[in-house]
């Protein structure tokens, strides 16, 4: 049987690639790595410390709560235009002078 928590193969030899690059750089100088660990940093700040216009003043959480009053507040309206009497309609039926009640309907 197979373990789940297992890495896959292909993705064991893409790090192993990854850790002789880095490393080769670092013996070669490193200054080529100061701009993508650079980069890497400032896209890493921006996630954990988003600006305050990014920022969508709340949580989900908040969101639901605000979504759950609102809903609450329309049915409170319902509830109490549902319980106005409506006046009757001016308008009536007028029966059919077909006389096709038990036939089935024609195809075209």
């Amino acid at each position: 049987m197979r373990k789940r928590n297992r890495m896959p193969t292909w993705f064991v030899v893409f790090l192993a690639l990854v850790a002789i690059g880095i490393a080769t750089s670092i013996l070669n100088g490193g200054q080529t790595l100061i701009v993508p660990v650079v980069l890497i940093a400032i896209v890493w700040l921006l996630y954990k410390f988003p600006p305050a216009r990014w920022n969508r003043g709340g949580s989900a959480r908040s969101d639901y709560q605000r979504a759950a009053a609102q809903s609450k507040k329309r049915q409170q309206a319902r509830d109490t235009t549902a319980k106005t009497r409506r006046s009757p309609s001016p308008f009536r039926v007028i029966e059919g002078s077909k006389g096709r009640d038990d036939e089935p309907p024609t195809y075209h």
